[in-house]
């Protein structure tokens, strides 16, 4: 019985499944505070518009500004223990939000969940990209993605029915459950390979030399940066139109924008397969360039069915623009000496995407003061549509991506005894 369970924990798609379930319950706590916000804003705190705006905010302050430490956090205790950790900052993180009796203590609470959320999307895509063969790291990261969707698409209503059922209190005691669980999963799992233990010279300003001397990572690095500058800037925009121009409700806005994290979730594994078929720098281009067309269309919709079934597509293209980007980031590095050290590349992926978090709803709130949101969705597919063929001629039409001191050594998985594990079969 003991050998069983030592051969259940030793399979690949333990550690992913473990891994996307950590990223399920902080995707979760993300959206858990979006129905709750007119509770805090109107009821306990009375609030500004401006004020819950840097609330929402502070979550990628937390995220930007604790990315920098995580691999210094990894480095030390290695990734398995280092997302325990991002597990106990959400707990303490969802114990503080219902006691939280001032502004500061909310925003103290918020900024835990983004650093809690640095940890988990960091060390989580280092331990799946480390723990899974090269040949099959599209779809399995592709498998934590998804854990990704569902708990955004989960979060919001699941706030809503428990804080009915029990109040304030259940939401966020419901996130510090399953936060636990997450913890005790991840601990349960076996030790695996730290390769950055044995490199512990790099830095994170290592790995920013590095990229700057490697075109397809400069190239990856700009489509992180797009696609979050993109669906950051969305969320609150067309929020506002579609209860302003169509008298939208929240549970309907929800379900707007669940289409698309739904659609995100059925098609991520699917462009993930494709990615591996075909390539994933050349699927990657699709992406971006049918989210921009969709963008233009958007500028022109006249009723809210239409921006539903454009959401649906918008889940589309981002499948085929997020999950191969983050196999291609790690199919990268192992052609480098910092072969392996996915903690480090995630980490900057983060810190990209943070900036992009922070950079959506700025650009939005600057150009809203000029401009119509049917030229502002105009410019913004435009940008989208232009960066796909200027993505592709930058990173495939290139003399040397890849800095000298390039190797090929084998993946930490190619030197273990253990059988690749398939991923197709998850989906």
């Amino acid at each position: 019985m003991l050998s069983a369970m030592e051969k259940l924990k030793n399979l690949k798609f333990v550690t992913v499944f473990a891994v996307a379930f950590s990223m399920f319950v902080d995707a979760m706590s993300y959206g858990v505070i979006v129905p709750l916000l007119p509770i805090y804003s109107d009821k306990i705190l009375n609030l500004s518009n401006s004020l819950i705006s840097f609330f929402v905010a502070t979550y990628a302050i937390g995220l930007l500004v604790f990315v920098p430490f995580v691999n210094l956090i990894s480095k030390k205790i290695g990734n398995k223990h280092a997302l325990v950790l991002g597990g106990f900052l959400l707990i303490l993180s969802s114990l503080i939000f219902p006691i939280a009796n001032s502004f500061e203590v909310l925003l103290f609470a918020r900024f835990l969940q983004g650093a809690s959320a640095a940890i988990t999307w960091t060390c989580g895509l280092s331990l799946v990209a480390q723990s899974v063969h090269p040949q099959h790291r599209s779809t399995a990261l592709a498998t934590a993605m998804v854990g990704v969707s569902v708990g955004h698409l989960i979060g919001a209503p699941v706030a809503g029915f428990l804080y009915e059922l029990g109040g304030l209190n259940f939401p966020f005691w419901g996130v510090a459950l399953f936060s636990l669980i997450s913890s005790s999963l991840i601990l349960s799992m076996e030790k695996n390979n730290e390769l950055f233990l044995e490199k512990g010279k790099y830095k994170n300003f290592d790995f920013v030399k590095l990229s700057m001397k490697n075109k397809t990572l400069i190239g990856l690095s700009v489509i992180v940066l797009l696609e979050s500058f993109m669906l950051s800037y969305l969320e609150p925009s067309l929020s506002l139109i579609a209860s302003r121009n169509f008298n939208a409700n929240s549970e309907t806005i929800g379900l707007l924008f669940g289409t698309q994290v739904l659609a995100l979730a059925i098609f991520s594994p699917i462009a993930a397969k494709l990615a591996d078929k075909f390539g994933k720098i050349q699927i990657i281009p699709f992406g971006i360039f049918f989210s921009g067309i969709i963008f233009i269309s958007m500028s022109y919709t006249q009723n809210l069915s239409t921006y539903f079934i454009l959401m649906g597509i918008l889940g589309v293209a981002c499948a085929f623009s997020i999950s191969p980007v983050l196999s291609a980031f790690a199919d990268e590095i192992d052609k480098t000496e910092m072969k392996g050290l996915y903690h480090i590349a995630y980490g900057f992926l983060n810190f990209i995407y943070s900036l992009g978090m922070i950079l959506g709803p700025s650009f939005g709130f600057f150009m809203n003061d000029i401009f119509s949101d049917q030229t502002t969705y105009l410019l913004i597919g435009f940008i989208l549509i232009t960066a796909a063929p200027l993505f592709t001629l930058f990173v495939l039409w290139k003399s040397n991506s890849l800095p000298p001191f390039a190797t090929n050594q084998p993946h930490l998985v190619a030197t273990s005894k253990d059988k690749p594990q398939d991923f197709s079969t998850f989906v």
